[in-house]
């Protein structure tokens, strides 16, 4: 790794790590109670140097540590490119996926119109429920699962006085016919 990519990650880290502690404000998160590992599990998250399972031991850091920090990591806003990185990741797979999806349901039907093969759906379900899987966490990773509503009432500041102005000539015509109202006629 080149020394400024290793700098721009450590200022990246040193950000999001600041950016975690201010989300957690209890001190109950592990940005504040293991700021060292955080920042480490961090780093791995982002270059991805070696397997999950072989940094967890080293560093004897528990799985639950590791996905945790994931989590806060990836829900940082700056984080969108490592998030497309690991869009990319999975569709890649996904991609992997539906050519072997393809290959099984074509030696499925190759089986079934040989006449002589017992029907085994559960296969091919399991599989299109991979996919599935697959391809929803593609649009999680990816942002294309969110609907975005955004609803803007935007009042100049003469719409305001406007209104103000009919809400006082309202309450003021309701109070003169009050007194009207409350005004009694004595006959004698």
């Amino acid at each position: 790794m080149s020394s400024e990519l290793q700098l721009e990650t450590q200022d990246y880290i040193t950000k999001a790590l600041k950016a975690a502690q201010e989300a957690n404000p209890n001190h109950r998160g592990w940005c504040h109670r293991k700021p060292k590992h955080w920042a480490l599990t961090a780093q791995h998250i982002i270059q991805q140097p070696s397997e999950v399972t072989t940094f967890l031991k080293k560093n004897k850091i528990t799985r639950n540590f590791y996905y945790d920090t994931k989590t806060e990591l990836m829900s940082d806003p700056e984080c969108e490119a490592i998030r497309n990185a690991w869009g990319s990741e999975v569709a890649s797979v996904m991609f992997q996926g539906l050519d072997t999806h393809r290959q099984l349901q074509e030696k499925f039907s190759e089986e079934v119109e040989k006449e002589g093969f017992v029907v085994d759906q559960d296969v091919l379900f399991k599989h299109g429920k991979q996919l599935q899987a697959f391809n929803d966490i593609h649009s999680k990773l990816t942002g294309n699962n969110i609907q975005r509503h955004v609803v803007e009432h935007v009042v100049s500041q003469a719409e305001y006085e406007n209104k103000a102005d009919e809400l006082k000539a309202k309450i003021a015509k309701a109070k003169i016919e009050k007194a009207k109202e409350a005004e009694v006629i004595e006959i004698d």
